[in-house]
Formats: C-alpha cells, structure tokens, sequence
C-alpha cells in the first residue's frame, strides 16, 4: 500500500480551532506633513526615514506592546514593484508575537509626488499608510 493508499484509510480531521478576527486601519496622509518631513531628512534629518523597514518598525512598536522594535523581527510579506524602473513603492511587513495570539501587518508606501524634494527615488521618505491586526482565539 502507497501513501496515497495509507492517506485513504486515516481518518480526516476537520477542525476549527481558532477564531480568527481582523482590523484594518487606513493611515490618513497628510500631505503638507509628509512634505515638510521630506524637506528635514533631505537636509540630514532622520534618515532612517529612508528605510522602509525601519518606518513599518517604528509604526509597529507604537501599536504592538510586546514587539521590541528590530526591524528585523518582520517579515516582508508583499512589495509592488515599478514595472518601469524596477522600484518598489509599497512594502508590506508582517510580524507575530510568539504567543501567536496575533499577526500585525504594517504597510508602507513612498509617494512620487515627493520625487521633486528628495532628488530620487533612494532619498525619498517611507511613510505608513495601514496596519491591519489579526488576532485569534
């Protein structure tokens, strides 16, 4: 008897576990502020403005008591590239605690209307645009 032969005879488990409930905020963005923020890391402010990591992190331990900060700990989970230029302008970040109670995901996003003050797509700001929180019970 073969796996396929084996899998046939063992019972199928069908089971719910957990719950699943989900928030999804969207980031209003203001954009006289994220201007203004594009001109202070462009004059050598804050550049870790620049590292779309870093800003989903900083969002993300706003929100997320037990998350310790290190961009590191997040996974990225989806990026959209510019077809034209190979650049992406959307990166998704994903992190969980390890009581696995919850998924926090984090997106971030560079506009090309701030292209003009940054100087090029490398110089332009990161700014968090939703955080969706799944939680399980």
């Amino acid at each position: 008897m073969g796996i396929i032969g084996a899998m046939m005879l063992a019972p199928e488990v069908t089971a719910r576990t957990r719950d699943e409930d989900r928030v999804v905020s969207e980031i209003a963005v203001d954009r006289a502020r994220v201007e203004n923020l594009q001109r202070w890391v462009s004059a050598g402010h804050a550049d870790w403005c620049k590292d779309a990591r870093v800003v989903a992190a900083e969002e993300l331990w706003r929100v997320a008591a037990d998350f310790s900060g290190d961009g590191f700990e997040m996974n990225l989970v989806s990026e959209d590239l510019d077809s034209k230029v190979g650049i992406g302008n959307r990166q998704t970040f994903e992190w969980a605690p390890l009581d696995g109670r919850a998924v926090y995901r984090v997106t971030v996003e560079r506009f090309a209307w701030l292209k003009p003050i940054a100087k090029s797509a490398d110089a332009t700001v990161w700014v968090p645009t939703s955080m969706e929180i799944r939680t399980h019970e």
